[in-house]
C-alpha cells in the first residue's frame, strides 16, 4: 500500500496573501498606465472663417490611426466643446493620423493640409513634435493662420465641394 502524503494546512492569512499579490501588481500596472497617458488637445477650424469647427450632434468622435499602421488598434478623439477634441495616447504614440470629421447633412469635413491632387490622403503629425511646441497643419485652403500650444495640434478643414461629396 502506497502512503499518500497530504499537504499541510494553509492559514487563511497565507491564502489572503496569496491572493492579494495579483491584485496588487494588477492595480500598480494600472496605476502606471495611467501615468504614461497623455492628452492631445485639436482644434478644427473653418479654413475660410477661421472659427471652431462645432461638432455635430451625436457624433462620437474622429478615428485616429497611430503610428501609421493599420494593424494598430485605432484611437478616437472626442469633442470636449466647440471645436475642441481630445485624445488620449500612451507613450508608445509615435505619430497619429486623423480621418476626417463628420459634417452636418451625412458628409465629412476635408482637411486643408492634403494635397489638391489627393484630398483623401492623411499626413501623418509626431506626436513629440505636438506636445513639445505644438502643431498647426498647413492651410493650403486659405492665407488663415493660427498658433498652436504645446499638446495641440491645429487643423483646418474645408467643406467638401459638389464632386467630393458624389457617392463613389
Amino acid at each position: 500500500m502506497i502512503a499518500l502524503k497530504v499537504p499541510p494546512c494553509f492559514s487563511i492569512r497565507e491564502i489572503a496573501r496569496f491572493l492579494i499579490l495579483p491584485v496588487w501588481i494588477a492595480a500598480a500596472c494600472m496605476a502606471l498606465s495611467a501615468q504614461t497617458e497623455r492628452t492631445i488637445t485639436i482644434l478644427l477650424l473653418d479654413s475660410q472663417t477661421g472659427q471652431p469647427i462645432v461638432p455635430v450632434a451625436g457624433n462620437s468622435g474622429i478615428n485616429v490611426t497611430v503610428n501609421e499602421s493599420g494593424a494598430n488598434p485605432q484611437l478616437k478623439a472626442h469633442p470636449v466643446k466647440d471645436g475642441l477634441w481630445e485624445l488620449k495616447v500612451t507613450q508608445d504614440v509615435e505619430k497619429v493620423q486623423f480621418d476626417n470629421p463628420a459634417g452636418p447633412g451625412g458628409w465629412v469635413y476635408v482637411y486643408c493640409d492634403s494635397s489638391k491632387l489627393h484630398p483623401q490622403t492623411w499626413p501623418s503629425y509626431s506626436a513629440a513634435e505636438i506636445f513639445n511646441s505644438g502643431v498647426e497643419a498647413p492651410n493650403r485652403c486659405n492665407k488663415r493662420f493660427a498658433q498652436a500650444k504645446p499638446g495641440e495640434i491645429i487643423l483646418f478643414v474645408r467643406r467638401p465641394n459638389w464632386m467630393e461629396k458624389m457617392p463613389m
